[in-house]
This record gives C-alpha cells, structure tokens and sequence, in this order.
C-alpha cells in the first residue's frame, strides 16, 4: 500500500514539510538555485512548488500547489513513495535520477548544490512524520 493514498494525503504531508523547511537555516540554499522548483508527483497526481522570494522576504520560498502560473527552472518527477523515501534519506538522487526514479528536467547542475545539505534536511523530515503523528511512516511504510 502506498504511503500517500490521495493527492491530498501527499500535499499535507509533504507540503506541510516544506512548510517547514521555509524556517530552518538550511533554507538560504534555495536562492541558490536561482528559479522555481517544481515537484510533479504521480501515484497520487499532485505538484507542489519552491518559489523564491526575494532576499528581504521572511522566508527565502512560498510553497505552492496545482498547475504552475509561474516559470519553472527545474522539475524534479517523482511517485510519491519516491519523494518519501528521498526525503527519510533513502534515496541516492544520482542513483534514482540514472535508474529514472526521478526524472528531472532543466539545469541540473544548480540542484547539485544542494545535494551536500540534504544530510542536514533529511532527519527534519522524520521529526515532522513523528509531530504531525505518523511515526510509523518513518519505516517507509504505511501499516
């Protein structure tokens, strides 16, 4: 059984994470990539986005959903179950981006640049799943 059964299960969870994720200091990284990064999921079918907001914002993103009004820079496809062993840290990026897990499409050197501060990420996701009540998803499962 999947973890996320519906779109919307997916956008509360891991949209709430990147929520999140706009207050920790790891967060400065995403003017970095310089553009909207787009999270296209199937398995269930949903987006959710990374805007940039300029560098006097409270934050350094705003998280959106549904179909892009805005220029994306990079799109990263994934099923959900992907994107949540990914972000427990149990997915290689370069692994899942050559075996085609994860389909990206623009310049993808300016996302390699956060591949160094994901092991910093990665433990935030698991202490979201624990906050928000969903502890035993940690183990990549859903009972």
């Amino acid at each position: 059984m999947p973890i996320f059964d519906t779109p919307e299960i997916l956008e509360t969870i891991l949209g709430g994470f990147f929520e999140r994720l706009r207050f920790v200091e790891q967060a400065y990284l995403i003017y970095q990539i310089g553009g909207t990064m787009e999270f296209v999921f199937r398995k269930p079918d949903t987006r959710i986005r990374w805007v940039p907001q300029p560098q006097t914002a409270a934050t350094p993103f705003t998280v959106a959903y549904g179909v892009s009004t805005e220029p994306v820079l990079l799109t990263f496809e994934q099923d959900g179950d992907t994107a949540h062993r990914f972000w427990l840290g149990r997915v290689n990026l370069q692994q899942a981006l050559a075996r085609q897990q994860v389909i990206a499409r623009g310049p993808l050197s300016r996302a390699m640049k956060l591949i160094p501060h994901l092991d910093e990420i990665y433990p935030l996701y698991a202490q979201y799943l624990e906050d928000v009540g969903h502890p035993e998803w940690i183990g990549g499962t859903r009972p």
